[in-house]
């Protein structure tokens, strides 16, 4: 019971004596003796509402009657079973001798009858306490500061009691025999409860960080369903967190099921990194900035973090991963190492052809190797590779490229069944083939077409000294002797020569135009 009383401290530890009063100030007392001044606002359906200021704001809390002894106000009336005052006092002093015996015959009957309704409602609150439908087993005992626990199961049980009266709420320790859920459990079950909550903040993975958990066991049948709801706090400011936005609300709503509609909430990470004006980046994503910096998240599970600097076209880079925590701050820092991505592509069947980019495969597209392959490469970021055989369907790949030193890409290709996609995929085989063909003629006649020029210019050559020779012999002083016969041959021979050798290079060059021609035909 003195949860409750933790709640009211609250709300009027701050404000109480500042603000307006909403109610009436009163003297509240709860059935285990423990006393407390709050403000009173009313009774209705069995159900006290006493209210304070959080923060400036006035709030109501809600409890149910049972737990409350008595509420008295500031001049000692009775505020939790009010009764009817005397019409007029006058009058009921001068009536009071002569009906004497009459008023005490009746307080006598009425003390009876308020003692017998008094015992009936005991009877039936021990009754429905020992059959209970549904229960909430307050918050698990944890590292959490005790006060701050009571108080959040206090404010939980409110809003399932406000759903459904029928809830009652229990201590963790209440029950001597068991110290763990299953026997909590299997205790309240055998007691007649359908439905029982059990309340746990367990440590999130951050340090600065709480999960509110909040377990639903509902039996149906003979077997429990159970489900779990839960909500990420900061460690420093639970209640604060908890209670804004109806967080603790939707808890409560989630853990029974409902639907609940949920506005996206910002967080931020915080990225440092040694050295410093690296480029952050996330996967599928264009790079977001140059650390330090900061940047806004709506995800609310792992984000992988990567950072990657360039200097000398060398590549350094790291990679984390960040769970962030909704309207707060995650702090990043990381140390960057020389690395040299390698892309290892592993394809069923393997032989695939492995072509870079995302467009579509022609002809012309020129592949980089077939699998099992490993390819480098030195720039982060989204990467696009297609993967072709034949009988099987192309498969783009799309995937990030990360400042690690290896990603493995294990590919699954499906079987063509389709008439027509078998017969357009061995039309591209031919036509590649082909188009191969003729690239190899084009470049063969590279050959002849030097050779051809090599010898006209052998042949002019030849022709050059011939027609040296020739205006020699013409020389007016030219003796015809031995020499002179000898330099005529030697001009027939060298124009023979060179006769032989334009015929040559002719031949040559001529076959190496066809096979140019014949190369471009096929190719294009």
């Amino acid at each position: 019971m003195k949860k409750i009383v933790s709640l009211i401290a609250l709300c009027l530890s701050a404000h109480v004596f500042a603000a307006d009063p909403q109610g009436i100030f009163a003297q509240v007392e709860l059935v285990s003796g423990t006393k407390q001044k709050a403000q009173f606002l009313g009774i209705a359906n069995d159900t006290v509402s006493l209210g304070g200021y959080i923060k400036n704001q006035f709030t109501i809390v809600r409890f149910p009657k049972a737990q409350f002894k008595s509420i008295v106000d500031e001049q000692g009336n009775d505020l939790l079973n009010p009764v009817k005052a005397a019409s007029d006092s006058a009058t009921v002093a001068d009536s009071a001798v002569a009906k004497s015996d009459s008023s005490l015959a009746n307080d006598s009957t009425t003390q009876d009858t308020v003692a017998s309704s008094e015992q009936t409602n005991s009877n039936s609150s021990i009754s429905a306490k020992s059959n209970p439908a549904k229960v909430f087993i307050n918050f698990e005992p944890s590292s959490i500061d005790a006060a701050t626990q009571e108080l959040l199961g206090n404010i939980t049980f409110g809003l399932l009691h406000e759903q459904d009266t029928a809830f009652q709420m229990h201590r963790w320790d209440e029950i001597p025999a068991c110290n763990d859920r299953t026997c909590i459990q299997e205790h309240w079950k055998q007691a007649g409860a359908k439905e029982i909550y059990f309340g746990k903040i367990a440590q999130a993975k951050h340090p600065d960080s709480v999960q509110i958990q909040l377990t639903r066991v509902l039996y149906e049948e003979d077997l429990p369903t159970i489900t779990r709801a839960q909500i990420g706090v900061p460690r420093d400011s639970i209640l604060q967190n908890a209670l804004s936005k109806n967080a603790l609300t939707n808890l409560v709503k989630k853990a029974n099921g409902k639907e609940v509609s949920t506005k996206t909430e910002r967080s931020y990470i915080h990225v440092e990194t040694d050295p410093e004006a690296a480029t952050i980046s996330r996967p599928e994503k264009d790079a977001i900035c140059r650390s330090p910096c900061t940047f806004v998240v709506t995800d609310t599970g792992k984000i992988e973090v990567n950072a990657f600097w360039n200097v000398d076209k060398h590549l350094w880079g790291a990679q984390t991963f960040v769970r962030p925590l909704p309207g707060d701050t995650a702090k990043v820092s990381l140390k960057l190492k020389r690395i040299n991505p390698e892309i290892k592509i592993v394809s069923n069947p393997v032989g695939a052809e492995i072509f870079p980019g995302q467009d579509e495969i022609t002809h012309d597209s020129q592949s980089i190797g077939n699998t099992p392959k490993k390819v480098t490469l030195t720039t982060p970021g989204m990467t696009y590779l297609r993967l072709r055989k034949a009988g099987y369907r192309d498969t783009l790949v799309s995937f990030y490229v990360a400042p690690v030193s290896e990603i493995s890409l294990d590919v699954s290709m499906e079987h063509l069944t389709d008439f027509d996609e078998i017969k357009m995929q061995e039309e591209w085989y031919h036509k590649r083939k082909v188009s191969f063909i003729g690239k190899v003629l084009m470049g063969s006649s590279v050959t002849p077409i030097l050779l051809g020029t090599m010898f006209f210019y052998l042949a002019s050559q030849n022709y050059d000294e011939a027609k040296d020779i020739k205006n020699e012999l013409n020389m007016p002083s030219a003796a015809k002797g031995d020499n002179f016969n000898e330099k005529i041959k030697r001009n027939r021979d060298l124009v023979d020569s060179g006769d032989r050798y334009s015929i040559i290079g002719g031949s040559m060059i001529g076959a190496g135009v066809v096979l140019l021609g014949l190369g471009i035909f096929l190719s294009f």
